[in-house]
């Protein structure tokens, strides 16, 4: 077995130390939340999310990317210490390259205790044993931090929902076999009711292709669909900035007639940026399809790019106000 399947594999021995430091993307989430909320300095409350609704969630992100790099520090550093005191000469018949590695480190311990090596040749034997070792274990780290970013918008989306009350129904099939729904909101009993009364959100961090596998998720018509992100203002990766372009918001919004949900300073630049596109189409012809196209998006714009502060008190609000009296 290869080292890197030894250490990163669905079986490797990273997926125990992980395990045993890092919590689940819920916990974390909570974690989170109990940072943010001491860094600020007062009681996150109902009234307080709802007004302050993109400013949260962007806390709760930096929040939880804190205590990510923290534990992952711990996980890097402790990946062999943690198998020479739970794995090596006990259990270690799995991983033999990690256990020959090893024993050619005790070798060089004694050696060196007895004096029968000098310090460079210690040094050159101990990077090389190692540096293989330890390029696997913070490869699959950062390929470990990449699967993991990918629920942090839907858990801290979780917890809004939680502080404002709002009904929800997350990871739903509707039929057996059928694709899961991030969120239904207010329930899948409702969606099943009344479909057009009813919110699914679909929740992508970033917009790379995958975007459009969201988009796709739900085809009826009759549901309310929208796709929420974090991208478009560095606070994932510094490169998604340029991550919303006017034809992947035509594409959302348009064609496939989905809610976009974005942070408030990335929905101004968005309709800025349309906004541009439209007045230099005008200025070379008013009258051809890419002004129309232009006009279109920006008319649809105020009302299907949205911020969490508007989904969270309007759009899911004006959901619920007809359940209430249903």
């Amino acid at each position: 077995m290869a080292i890197k399947d030894e250490v990163g594999g669905s079986s490797g021995y990273l997926k125990k130390v992980r395990d045993h430091y890092l919590p689940s993307s819920k916990e974390m989430a909570d974690l989170a939340f109990d940072r943010y909320q001491s860094n600020l300095g007062i009681e996150i409350t109902k009234d307080y999310v709802l007004t302050h609704t993109d400013e949260i969630l962007k806390g709760l992100f930096i929040a939880e990317t804190e205590i990510f790099a923290e534990r992952n520090n711990s996980i890097l550093s402790s990946a062999l210490p943690y198998y020479v005191r739970e794995i090596y000469k006990r259990t270690d018949e799995r991983y033999p390259e990690t256990s020959a590695s090893l024993e050619r480190l005790e070798q060089l311990l004694n050696d060196c205790q007895n004096q029968r090596i000098e310090m460079e040749y210690f040094i050159s034997e101990i990077s090389e044993t190692l540096v293989p070792i330890m390029d696997v274990v913070s490869f699959s780290q950062k390929q470990s931090a990449k699967c993991r970013v990918g629920n942090t918008l839907q858990n801290h989306l979780q917890t809004i929902f939680e502080k404002c009350d709002i009904p929800n129904s997350p990871q739903q099939q509707r039929e057996n076999g059928g694709t899961i729904m991030d969120f239904v909101i207010p329930s899948l009993e409702a969606y099943n009711t009344m479909p057009d009364q009813v919110i699914n959100i679909e929740c992508q961090t970033t917009l790379k292709d995958r975007f459009r596998l969201t988009t796709g998720k739900s085809t009826d018509a009759r549901i309310k669909r929208y796709l929420a992100t974090a991208t478009g203002c560095g606070l994932v990766t510094q490169r998604d900035i340029n991550d919303i372009t006017i034809e992947k918001v035509k594409e959302i919004i348009v064609s496939n007639n989905v809610t976009l949900v974005v942070f408030e300073d990335v929905k101004n630049n968005i309709i800025t940026k349309i906004q541009t596109a439209y007045q230099k189409a005008v200025d070379e012809d008013p009258t051809s399809a890419i002004a129309n196209d232009l006009q279109n998006l920006l008319r649809l714009s105020g009302n299907k790019i949205v911020t969490y502060k508007e989904l969270v008190n309007r759009d899911i609000r004006s959901i619920l106000v007809y359940w209430d009296n249903a």
